[in-house]
C-alpha cells in the first residue's frame, strides 16, 4: 500500500513501470498520474498530473507527485498511463499510449509514521593486558 500526505507537493512514489512497456509497440516518455477519491462513490474528486521522472530502471520506477487540492484523508484510486506529452492531464488524448498500472493509495492528514528514537550510544573503550 502506498502512503501519502493530504494536500502536500512533491511526494515520492516508488512503481513497477518500466516492465510494462513491452506490452506496448509505441514507445513512451511521460507517466500520467490521475488520483481518483473513489469512498462512497464511483465518481469522487480526482487530480490528474504529469508526474515527474526522479530515477528510472529495469526495476523501479522513482515518481514525484503532488496531492494539492485534495484535502480529503481516505482511499484513493491511482491510475497510471504512458504518455508522449509532457503537459497532456487527459487520459484520452491521442498522446497516451496506454493504461500500465492502476491501484490504491491513501492519503493522510499529518500522520507521522516512525518515532526517530534519541539514542545514545558510548564509545567503546577497549583495555588491553
Amino acid at each position: 500500500m502506498i502512503y501519502l500526505q493530504t494536500d502536500t507537493p512533491a511526494q515520492t512514489v516508488y512503481l513497477q513501470l518500466d516492465e510494462t512497456r513491452q506490452y506496448f509497440a509505441t514507445p513512451f516518455t511521460h507517466y500520467l498520474f490521475i488520483l481518483t477519491h473513489e469512498e462512497n462513490s464511483t465518481t469522487g474528486d480526482k487530480l490528474a498530473q504529469v508526474a515527474q521522472i526522479v530515477n528510472e530502471n529495469v526495476r523501479i520506477t522513482e515518481l514525484l507527485v503532488t496531492t494539492d487540492r485534495l484535502t480529503l484523508a481516505g482511499r484513493y484510486r491511482y491510475d497510471v498511463y504512458g504518455q508522449n506529452s509532457g503537459g497532456n492531464i487527459n487520459p484520452n488524448n491521442p498522446s497516451v499510449v496506454g493504461l500500465l498500472k492502476r491501484g490504491y493509495v491513501v492519503l493522510t492528514a499529518n500522520t507521522q509514521f516512525f518515532d526517530v528514537p534519541s539514542i545514545t550510544i558510548p564509545n567503546d573503550i577497549i583495555y588491553e593486558p
